[in-house]
């Protein structure tokens, strides 16, 4: 191998690693940009999205408000603590509310 071939590859596994460390890097903020605060329960936004929901799940107001699975459940939970939602059907996997207002 001459010496001019030794410097492209490692010309190329440096650019190949810088790529990699990039592409780490934006996973990383793509993971921190979910919303980790729940959204306001208060909200006539919030009620008039959830009327018109027929079946809500904790994964469908994960994907609406762009918020972690685990804080939709505790979002779920608190607002069927309220009287908001009701329990529609239960499995050991999933939950199914409706809206009472």
């Amino acid at each position: 191998m001459s010496l001019k071939q030794a410097e492209k590859q490692q010309r190329l596994r440096d650019q190949k690693m810088q790529g990699d460390q990039r592409r780490q890097r934006s996973e990383i903020l793509e993971k921190q940009r979910l919303g980790i605060d729940l959204p306001d329960l208060h909200g006539k936004a919030t009620s008039e999205e959830l009327k018109k929901m027929k079946a809500i799940t904790p994964y469908a107001l994960a994907t609406k408000y762009d918020i972690r699975l685990s804080k939709a459940k505790n979002m779920l939970y608190i607002l069927e603590k309220r009287g908001l939602v009701s329990l529609v059907a239960s499995t050991n996997n999933l939950k199914v509310y409706r809206y009472i207002g």
